[in-house]
């Protein structure tokens, strides 16, 4: 596993993104992700899989954007696309819930961090956090999903391989 390193502000965990896709078949058609596998080493032996339902190191999560049926104008933008900046902000008025935690780029919400995982890393509801999108699913060219690699607590100095 990758050291982390301590800088002023906090941990900083140095992430290796390596370029892939994926096809899945659904009833409705085939499925195709694209974007990036995480790893931990440059050697890209330690990857890093999702989780939808708790962190996958402490203070950092890799799961599916909760939510985004309801914010499909928004999933479509460039600024959700695979290897795009987001940021995670508490929503405290949100009724809905007790402490959601929203994925956003450029003031537009595109849906959520599960809540399980929003619970764990934020339990104030208070705290905002940054991520990237690792994966964008699509049928037939339209998106209508989305992973992300995102941390609360954690700056996550990312990579880019070929």
């Amino acid at each position: 596993m990758a050291r982390e390193r301590r800088t002023h502000d906090g941990v900083v965990l140095p992430i290796y993104l390596v370029h892939c896709q994926r096809t899945v078949e659904l009833a409705d058609g085939e499925a195709v992700g694209t974007g990036f596998t995480p790893f931990l080493d440059p050697a890209h032996t330690e990857e890093l899989n999702e989780d939808h339902d708790a962190p996958v190191l402490p203070g950092v999560f890799y799961a599916a954007v909760t939510g985004v049926s309801f914010h499909d104008d928004a999933l479509q933008l460039p600024q959700f696309a695979a290897g795009s900046r987001v940021d995670i902000r508490p929503e405290p008025a949100n009724a809905q819930d007790r402490a959601p935690l929203s994925v956003v780029a450029d003031g537009r919400r595109v849906g959520y961090v599960p809540n399980p995982i929003a619970a764990a890393l934020a339990p104030s509801g208070t705290r905002s956090g940054h991520g990237v999108v690792l994966m964008e699913w699509a049928t037939n060219g339209v998106r209508h999903g989305l992973w992300i690699l995102g941390s609360m607590h954690v700056e996550l100095h990312i990579s880019h391989e070929s």
